[in-house]
């Protein structure tokens, strides 16, 4: 009887690791926006004054039989509760063994050119030196634009999320390359502007988005370009929560070109458009969704 029962117990545990073992991640780019909106962490904290956003739980990958994490990246935003400034930061976490590196910039590509931004160290640890090689954790933080995180989040198209690159470089050996799906960003941005309720910092107070707070929304003018010749119109960047923009349907990364009959190219064109609305009425909006055209309708 107790072979029997160890012998059970053998099989149920090897069955057990060959399971976990085949268990798979799914692959990034299956996740949209949605996944990322509605798996985001809010922490409110009353003793600091600030709300704290995270897609930490997003998106991990598990690799081996143990199905250890060993890289990981993902999105963090501060708001101040008072002021309504907002600070974005990607966060990373890098196992590696040999040597410790001590990442201390931050490199990626954007419209200007390659930035660089330096790395705050947020916590190290090693480990397995006794028996062998070192295995080095690091946690580390760098600084990234509102507006570039808008930019990237605009060339979102549902069902085609695309990969935004970056790598960050250490004092002594190889770089560290991360990467997060411009589906995450939207789904931050998104969760972002639901918890605040307003229009971001640095949208509120440029020239190109002094929108109409009835329609709810921040956006900028985005021309035509020659691999996307109907594409213009109003890039939309905020939507407020609870705002009549939003009960539409409208979301991040929408643009804009129509609203009720009249033509928008600019954020003026479309203050005017919604100024000429009635009150209580019912308004036909057209807007570009990634390569689709869609009707919404809209009640003030």
């Amino acid at each position: 009887m107790k072979f029997h029962t160890a012998a059970l117990v053998h099989l149920v545990v090897l069955g057990f690791a060959v399971s976990n073992a085949q268990a798979k991640d799914p692959p990034l780019l299956s996740l949209n926006m949605e996944h990322f909106r509605d798996t985001a962490t809010v922490k409110i904290d009353p003793t600091d004054a600030v709300t704290t956003i995270t897609t930490e739980n997003g998106y991990v990958e598990h690799t081996g039989l143990m199905r250890m994490v060993w890289n990981d990246e993902y999105l963090k935003g501060v708001i101040d509760k008072k002021t309504g400034q907002k600070s974005f930061q990607v966060y990373a976490s890098i196992v590696y063994g040999g040597n410790q590196r001590s990442f201390a910039t931050a490199t990626y590509q954007a419209a200007g050119g390659t930035q660089s931004v330096p790395v705050t160290a947020v916590s190290a640890e090693v480990t397995g030196c006794a028996v062998g090689d070192c295995t080095y954790t690091e946690r580390i933080a760098f600084p990234v634009d509102e507006e570039y995180l808008r930019q990237l989040a605009a060339a979102y198209v549902p069902g085609r999320a695309a990969l935004w690159h970056f790598k960050v470089i250490p004092k002594s050996g190889p770089a560290y390359a991360g990467q997060i799906s411009n589906a995450e960003i939207v789904g931050f941005l998104t969760k972002v502007d639901e918890v605040t309720g307003a229009l971001p910092v640095s949208i509120d107070k440029a020239a190109n988005a002094s929108l109409k707070l009835d329609l709810g929304i921040g956006g900028m003018a985005v021309a035509a370009t020659p691999e996307q010749p109907k594409r213009a119109g109003v890039l939309i960047t905020a939507v407020t929560h609870g705002s009549v923009a939003q009960k539409s349907g409208i979301i991040v990364g929408d643009i804009l070109f129509e609203l009720d009959g009249h033509p928008i190219t600019t954020p003026a064109d479309l203050e005017a458009a919604v100024a000429a609305c009635a009150a209580n009425s019912t308004i036909a909006i057209k807007l570009y969704r990634g390569t689709d055209t869609l009707a919404l309708k809209a009640r003030f």
